[in-house]
């Protein structure tokens, strides 16, 4: 199983992180700041805020003064809000066996057991909140947060002294 999100899953929650980090400046950021600090393509980058302004995550301003910025703190905002975002809503759509055999017309042996893991994740994301993400991307980007021993990215941590 694929426990990854979308690209454009992937470009909202950096994005909507970018915005956290900033949250505290009161200020808005431009899209080449944003496309510029978490490597969101450019050409994607004006579709991806929008994103986070229709679910009202985010607002948007016109001028020189203006650009992206959220419009509540990064603390009341979860991470189920922001991935929803992007993703659409997370549940299921169809029958996690897909098109059979199942023996029921409205259920199937797996029903209950995917509705249960389903509604984890929802909980587990939901009581994460964007400025939980914020706190630990600064951690990460400053060296200080360690590296979980189940880290999707092993490899030699090479520091310079």
């Amino acid at each position: 199983m694929n426990m990854t999100l979308s690209k454009r899953g992937d470009y909202v929650v950096r994005s909507a992180l970018c915005l956290a980090r900033s949250y505290g400046s009161g200020g808005y950021r431009k899209i080449r700041e944003v496309v510029a600090e978490v490597d969101v393509p450019q050409t994607f980058a004006s579709q991806i805020l929008a994103d986070l302004v229709h679910a009202k995550l985010a607002t948007s301003k016109a001028g020189k003064d203006g650009g992206y910025r959220l419009v509540r703190a990064p603390a009341l905002i979860s991470l189920l809000d922001v991935i929803e975002a992007g993703e659409g809503p997370l549940r299921a759509e169809r029958c996690a066996l897909g098109d059979g055999p199942c023996r029921w017309e409205a259920v199937c042996p797996l029903h209950e057991t995917w509705g249960a893991a389903t509604a984890a994740l929802r909980d587990t994301l939901a009581g994460t909140s964007l400025a939980t993400l914020a706190t630990r991307d600064e951690a990460i980007e400053a060296g200080t947060y360690p590296v979980p021993t189940n880290s999707h990215r092993r490899g030699a941590l090479i520091v310079d002294i």
